[in-house]
Order: C-alpha cells, then structure tokens, then sequence
C-alpha cells in the first residue's frame, strides 16, 4: 500500500506524532509513506526522514495561502500515484482533500486506467468550530463540514467527543470512524531514576518532585489555568517544581513569562520550549498535567501514563477514557480544582505515585497501543479500497453510509 499524508505542518503536537508513530509501524509490513507539509518541515520533519521516509514541503502561508500552490499538490499526488491520501487537520483536510480530487479527475480525463484512490481525512480536535480568537481556522473547519459530504470518503476523528461536535456542527455522520490514538510503548516507558536526565538538565536536588506540561502555545492549552494553578500548589508544596515544554513555552514569551511572575512561580518555574527528546524527559515527571479547555485524545497524556506517571487533567475531550481510573480528572477552566488534583498526587508517597503509574502504563498497554491503531486505519482504508475495486478513478459515492 501507498499513503501520501498531507499535514498542515510538522511541529510536535499529538496529531503530528501520531502521523509519526503510524509510519513508524507500518513500515514493518512493508507500507510505503510520503508526507507533504502545507506549510514547513519544523522539528518532526527530520525525524520522519530519518524513518526513510520522503518529506516534501510545499512552503504555503496559513495567513495568505497561494491558489497555484494547489495545482504543485495536484501534481505531487499524481506523481507518486498512490492507494490512500491520508489528510491531517482542517488545513490539510480542504487544500489536500481538493488537491486529491482534482487528481482523479486528471486521471479520468487523461484515460488512465488506475485505481480509484482513497480519501481519509483527520479530525483531531474536539471544539468545533474552533476557538474564536482564530476566525480564519473556524471559517476553515465550516467549509470543511460543507464539503464533508462530497470529498473525503472516510474522516477519521481521535476520540468519541471530536465525532459528536463535529457531526453537531455539520459533519457527514456516516462518513465519520472514531480510531483513538495508539502509543508507542517501547518509546515511551518507565525509567530507572539513577540516571536522572532532567533533574540535571534543571539543576535541581535529586529528590525535588516535579510537576511536567508538554504541548505548544495554542488557546486550546489554557496556560493561563496551569500557571495560576500551579501558584496555589506552590504553596502547600514550596519545594516542587514544574516544567514546561513546547513550542512557544519558553523565555520570549512575554504573556508566558508575565503570568509566571504574577503567580509568584519564577524561581520554580522551568520553561524549556520545543524539544526532541520529550520521551527521555517525561518518566522523571513526579505527577503529569493536562490543563487544556479542549482536546480529542490528548497524545501527552497517553505518553505520561506510558511512562508510568499518574495524571491529573481537565475532563475534557476523551480524556476521561485515556486515564480511567488511574489519575485525576478535574473540570476545565478551574484553577482551584486543578490545583487540589495536583496537591493530592504530590501528597502520596512515592511508593503510591508509582503504583498509580504502573496501573496507567497497564492500562495503555492494554487498550492503546499503536499496533491496535494502525490496524484499525489499514481496516478502514480497505474497506473504501473494496468499495471501488475495478471502478473508474473518478466514481464517487452517495452520500449515505456505506
């Protein structure tokens, strides 16, 4: 099988990684991947070329996106002729998704005689539409639900909840599958503390708990309510310190540093921006927190629980189905509750801590493992493939279920 993913762009997020992780394993049976950015090759770029896989960028403006770049996508898709187009965010759903059926219509017209090929889209956030602050996006996700019906032959969506908003705000229900993310177990795992990488990274004393964030500046993340929580935990646990990781988190941030200070946090407050080796750092986390006003199935908490640290994260998304009952779920927007969740893990002992952590890393090896993911988009993708067997390029469907 061949997939061209098209992705909005490469940072390190949850979808990004989960494009990582599904190329990762399903190489192993022989799967052949090519990934198109709209926008830049950013960090992930590298790691996926370093899988022997083509990268290609396509330098589009998401604030002034450049029509002939469409027909460029246009002709990559039909240069590598491929069985599946996997899209990644809204972005890459509308550029991609047009670019994928102009191409079957230049396969129909130049008489090929070729496969028809599959369209996927992802959806992998659960506000729809998205936050205000971003209209563009929000205008973005609403032509998105319109063409819902006639473009992509199969949406995918993280969790449960992204299905439900979406098909609310307009979405072809029946063309939508939930497929949670899967994890890479053997990536992320629990660690020997002998050989502390972050504790020496901070400077810190070997017994100093930490409280560890992982996810780039968005609205969606609400620092706001981790920075003003942490200052109330700062209190009951003056010792504690906290870490704070990913694009945009780190000293140039001005409102960052600014709510820091106000939360009277400086001087235990580490922000040490976008990384590559988030999985070294992650198993020497005391405690993981989520404090997002919106998620699907946040990938940062699935890779905590697989590193054996317990969890206290807003109930939002499906999230509640990722943690079960092996950390702390608080209502978003709250401080306070945020707060007490983190208080009442850095209150166990540490033997406790890391009981609850292996009852996360079980419960991920159970239920979440990337092999189960893959699996179940192969599934997908075979079944539209089966479908259209022996059909013209351009023979669409109905817009019924299947």
């Amino acid at each position: 099988m061949r997939i061209v993913h098209i992705t909005s762009g490469l940072s390190v997020g949850g979808a990004e990684m989960m494009l990582y992780r599904l190329i990762k394993t399903s190489q192993r049976e022989g799967v052949q991947h090519t990934v198109i950015s709209l926008s830049s090759v950013d960090m992930l770029g590298d790691r996926i070329r370093a899988l022997g896989v083509e990268v290609k960028i396509l330098g589009m403006s998401r604030s002034a996106p450049n029509p002939f770049l469409l027909f460029k996508l246009v002709q990559w898709i039909l240069a590598y002729r491929p069985d599946v187009v996997q899209t990644w965010m809204y972005h890459a759903d509308l550029f991609g998704g047009i670019a994928a059926c102009m191409a079957r219509w230049v396969v129909r017209w130049r008489g090929v005689d070729a496969e028809r090929l599959t369209l996927a889209w992802g959806v992998h956030q659960t506000e729809f539409p998205p936050f205000s602050a971003n209209k563009k996006l929000a205008l973005i996700a609403r032509t998105c639900a319109v063409l819902s019906r006639y473009v992509p032959d199969v949406i995918v969506c993280c969790a449960e909840a992204a299905k439900r908003t979406h098909s609310a705000g307009g979405y072809c229900a029946p063309r939508m599958q939930v497929i949670l993310n899967g994890f890479d177990l053997e990536l992320f795992k629990p660690q020997a503390r002998q050989h502390d990488p972050l504790r020496a990274l901070l400077g810190v004393a070997a017994d100093t708990p930490i409280v560890g964030i992982v996810g780039r500046v968005d609205p969606a993340k609400d620092y706001e309510n981790f920075i003003t929580a942490i200052g109330k935990t700062s209190r009951a646990f003056p010792h504690c310190h906290y870490v704070m990781i990913g694009k945009g988190l780190d000293a140039t941030n001005v409102e960052l540093t600014s709510l820091i200070r106000k939360a009277k946090v400086a001087d235990v407050c580490h922000l040490l921006g976008a990384r590559d080796d988030v999985h070294r750092l992650i198993p020497f986390f005391d405690v993981f927190c989520l404090s997002s006003r919106s998620e699907g199935l946040p990938t940062v908490v699935g890779e905590a629980m697989a590193s054996g640290v317990p969890c206290v994260a807003t109930d939002v998304g499906d999230t509640a189905t990722l943690i079960g009952a092996t950390g702390h779920l608080v209502p978003k927007e709250d401080a306070d509750a945020l707060a007490s969740g983190l208080i009442a893990l850095l209150g166990l002992s540490d033997e406790a801590r890391l009981e609850l952590g292996m009852k996360a890393r079980q419960r991920m090896q159970t239920h979440f493992s990337i092999d189960t993911s893959w699996r179940t988009y192969e599934t997908a993708y075979e079944r539209v493939r089966s479908l259209f067997k022996g059909k013209p390029a351009m023979q669409g469907h109905s817009t019924g279920e299947y």
